[in-house]
């Protein structure tokens, strides 16, 4: 509906922008344009399941807070801020670094947010889980996110055809601030 310019109210539901997945979609694409927004690399570190359990997240937290940089800053150089962690934990931890350093790459090249959007939901397997498991949940979930990756394809194009030469992911976080904004602010209006 929001899409369409139709106003609407939710009642007793989720705003769309609130719901558990696409939440999680937007923190790695808050990662893209932030990295070391410690909320979102604590929200997707283990997102999907990656075998980075609480114990290593706070370690990586405590090492970060230790030589005041971010927890980005932490994984990306562990030795270099005292974070002891086994091989098969570093590995897990490098993998999450390469997907959301890709991404970077991508947006720092001026690749556009539909395409990085696209790389990010490939190489993090956000919607693999849900394909195989076909719960009705599952299956909502993964409605939500093809609706978020069609709403970021959907606000490039609209960019490209007002003149944009580039549209980049932190141009759609800003919208999808906007958005979840004055749902807030619908939510402060309405009657409790």
């Amino acid at each position: 509906m929001r899409k369409r310019n139709v106003p609407y109210r939710i009642y007793g539901g989720l705003s769309f922008y609130q719901r558990k997945e696409v939440k999680d979609a937007l923190a790695y694409f808050r990662m893209t344009v932030n990295p070391n927004d410690d909320e979102a690399l604590r929200r997707i570190i283990n997102y999907p399941a990656r075998g980075i359990g609480e114990k290593t997240v706070e370690k990586i937290r405590v090492a970060a807070l230790a030589n005041g940089v971010s927890m980005w800053d932490a994984i990306c150089s562990p030795q270099t801020v005292g974070l002891q962690l086994n091989a098969g934990t570093i590995k897990k931890i490098e993998g999450f670094r390469d997907i959301i350093q890709s991404a970077i790459n991508q947006d720092i090249a001026g690749v556009n947010a539909a395409q990085v959007a696209e790389s990010i939901y490939a190489r993090a397997g956000l919607t693999t889980s849900l394909i195989v498991d076909k719960t009705p949940e599952n299956i909502s979930r993964l409605e939500n996110l093809n609706e978020l990756l069609s709403a970021v394809n959907q606000f490039v194009e609209e960019r490209l055809e007002q003149g944009s030469r580039w549209v980049m992911m932190n141009d759609f976080l800003s919208e999808v601030s906007l958005a979840t904004d004055q749902d807030k602010e619908d939510d402060a209006d309405t009657p409790k």
